[in-house]
């Protein structure tokens, strides 16, 4: 879907995965776009850890679950919950 936005999206299938893409290559994201619930690693770890890399990366955090955690520490440029539109992801990333 974003590659079609013009976008060149590196998919990870869970947070260990993200990262391990991330340390490898730091300079190449501009935006990271996570799920905050993963197995392994999830997304508010994961973005800690990106944070702490020193990486000024913009962050899209995503949810389906009613109780997530609050997550203003991480300093978001968007959150988003399951489930959402398209348009609302674009509309988010731009904001970011």
């Amino acid at each position: 879907m974003l590659d079609h936005h013009g976008h060149e999206p590196t998919i990870a299938c869970n947070g260990l995965d993200a990262w391990g893409l991330f340390v490898a290559d730091p300079e190449s994201w501009g935006m990271l776009i996570t799920d905050i619930r993963m197995p392994g690693l999830d997304g508010i770890n994961l973005v800690r850890r990106v944070r702490a890399h020193g990486s000024g990366v913009r962050v899209v955090l995503i949810s389906g679950h009613g109780d997530a955690p609050d997550v203003g520490e991480l300093s978001p440029a968007a959150f988003l919950a399951k489930p959402f539109r398209r348009a609302q992801l674009l509309a988010a990333m731009q904001v970011a």
